[in-house]
């Protein structure tokens, strides 16, 4: 008798965007852009585990929120009431995971950038009380308007400002600030240049890579013939898995223009060492469905995405892909968090 395939646990989800044809919570370019996408999130629930919940709006639906504070909690809010499944916050919640692995699929609330929340100093205060109200994963930059790092936007060669210095040792400060926490950083949308600047800020310190996990959790990896400051860099990678961080690999074009090349991917990141030991440990799946236009055939959702990485792994590697590799992230990052709220200005 065949073993049931593990539920996946996805490292990148705009799952909020599949509510947007049917809200007033985003512009409607980005409510078409949803409509066209619904059906990747097809069988999305029952064949997740968990997910990290991203709360995204791009630039030209931010440019028109007056107050972007307020617009971020209208994400977040409308997450808390009508995620169909379970919030992790903390060990509590982990243990009734375990208890029930396949009950409801469990979510983690991500900010994915913050160009236009994070303006100046004066901002910073807001992150430990984002991190109280439940935040665990922290994308600093999506766009070229950011003012903590370079993006991945082709042109934007900037390196980590003194602003995005100073919003990691922000970040740092709330990990150590109530018991127990870990917070994500999401080297996501970074380009190189800031990349490598972040993975020296936390190098330059080991209580820097036990208080923050960093993970780039959606995209490619560098390889030849695909060039682009959106993928992580081969001399990058190699330092985010001797930190212990975790790669969640996308799914779809452009990163990878077949399953083939995703899969080759996956096995040249496996030989490179993750804190010394080579094998595919800090490897998962960020599937970013909802906020692509196109994904690679057989992989159009969840349930594609399972079938085709138990095909093409042995039964141990799909499962630490799928499931184990995220799972472990999770464990190092939930924590109780403290009662609060984002307050609107």
């Amino acid at each position: 008798m065949s073993q049931q395939p593990p539920r996946l646990i996805d490292l990148h989800t705009d799952w909020l965007l599949q509510y947007a044809p049917e809200t007033n919570l985003y512009t409607p370019e980005m409510a078409d852009h949803a409509l066209k996408a619904l059906p990747q999130a097809e069988g999305y629930l029952g064949a997740t585990g968990a997910a990290i919940l991203a709360v995204y709006r791009d630039s030209e639906d931010w440019e028109q929120r007056p107050d972007p504070w307020a617009a971020l909690g209208d994400l977040i809010t409308r997450i808390e009431a009508e995620f169909s499944g379970r919030l992790l916050f903390g060990p509590d919640d982990l243990a009734r995971w375990h208890d029930d692995p396949d009950g409801l699929a469990w979510g983690l609330i991500a900010i994915e950038g913050f160009d236009y929340l994070i303006r100046s100093s004066d901002d910073l205060d807001r992150l430990p009380r984002l991190f109280d109200r439940g935040v665990r994963v922290f994308q600093p930059v999506y766009s070229a308007k950011s003012l903590l790092a370079g993006s991945s936007v082709p042109g934007d060669d900037r390196g980590l400002t003194d602003l995005g210095r100073d919003f990691l040792e922000m970040l740092l400060a709330t990990a150590t600030s109530t018991e127990e926490p870990r917070p994500i950083l999401d080297l996501a949308h970074l380009n190189p240049t800031s990349a490598s600047d972040v993975l020296s800020w936390i190098e330059a310190d080991g209580r820097r890579a036990d208080g923050l996990i960093p993970v780039y959790s959606h995209g490619a990896v560098y390889r030849e013939g695909f060039t682009r400051p959106r993928a992580l860099t081969l001399e990058n990678l190699k330092r985010l898995r001797a930190l212990g961080g975790v790669v969640g690999f996308g799914v779809s074009p452009p990163f990878y223009e077949t399953p083939e090349a995703l899969r080759r991917s996956i096995e040249e990141t496996a030989a490179i060492p993750y804190q010394g030991r080579a094998g595919y440990e800090g490897i998962a799946i960020g599937t970013d469905f909802m906020g692509v236009d196109q994904t690679l055939p057989g992989l159009e959702n969840a349930p594609g995405v399972i079938a085709w990485v138990m095909s093409a792994f042995s039964a141990e590697t799909a499962r630490a892909i799928l499931r184990e590799n995220g799972l472990r992230l999770i464990e190092r990052c939930v924590t109780i968090p403290k009662t609060g709220a984002i307050e609107a200005s």
